[in-house]
């Protein structure tokens, strides 16, 4: 019953924002695909599969991360959409189940598409079992990043502030950790604060799909496991306070 009303909402959230859906989904590619022209152009050769890795983390974190923040921040505190699906009876967590949904949906077909064309700027290729593994890691980072996301955009009242946290908290997550390069290369010191960092285990997670290295792939999921599992309590936290404070 609660996963279809959130499929309605779902549905719902889609259609009322179809305006600018497609310059979303336009926008997640052509910033990374312009970022990895570049790193093509002038990067070091011998790092193209993590200039891949880098793009894709960049995608499946990042833009989930900063958009639903964002747009929680401001259906929750600056429009009338969640006061009118409140209304229509829908509950927080079919909210929350509703908007990560569609979420997710706006999010796989940008990442699909940024895999070919990743492929084809780099020149590199992969079997259908790497791409569909590294899909599915992708999957799970973005709804992660989209669980946290949600409860910074409903758990700071102005959202304007949500705006400008939202834009900060990840460039360090994404710079400090080895994601477009090899850990190898970082001195011994960051080594050791890379492996405190989110980012880290899920380049290691998209890095062991697109190698189909079994380790690799299960060291970056348990790390992505206790990422996960961190957004699921923030955000469960963040939806029962908002039960209680309205």
């Amino acid at each position: 019953m609660r996963l279809g009303r959130a499929m309605v909402i779902s549905k719902y959230l889609l259609l009322s924002s179809r305006s600018w859906v497609y310059a979303a989904v336009s926008f997640t590619l052509i910033y990374p695909i312009l970022w990895l022209v570049l790193l093509r152009v002038v990067g070091n050769p011998q790092y193209l599969q993590y200039f891949m890795v880098g793009t894709v983390v960049n995608t499946s974190f990042l833009t989930p991360f900063i958009a639903t923040a964002q747009d929680m921040a401001y259906i929750r505190r600056g429009s009338t959409i969640y006061t009118v699906l409140f209304s229509n009876g829908a509950d927080h967590w079919d909210i929350a189940l509703g908007y990560i949904t569609q979420t997710l949906l706006l999010t796989l077909p940008s990442i699909a598409s940024l895999l070919l064309l990743s492929m084809a700027i780099l020149g590199v290729r992969y079997g259908v079992a790497q791409i569909m593994t590294t899909l599915a890691t992708a999957l799970v980072i973005a709804l992660s990043s989209s669980l946290l996301g949600y409860a910074l955009g409903i758990g700071v009242r102005n959202y304007r502030i949500t705006n400008q946290v939202s834009q900060v908290i990840p460039w360090p997550l994404l710079l400090l950790a080895p994601v477009y390069y090899p850990i190898t290369i970082l001195p011994q010191a960051l080594r050791l604060v890379s492996l405190a960092l989110p980012t880290t285990y899920m380049a290691l997670a998209i890095h062991g799909s697109l190698a189909l290295n079994p380790m690799e792939l299960f060291r970056g999921l348990l790390g992505l496991l206790v990422y996960s599992s961190a957004s699921i309590l923030i955000a469960r936290y963040a939806i029962i306070r908002g039960e209680v404070n309205g």
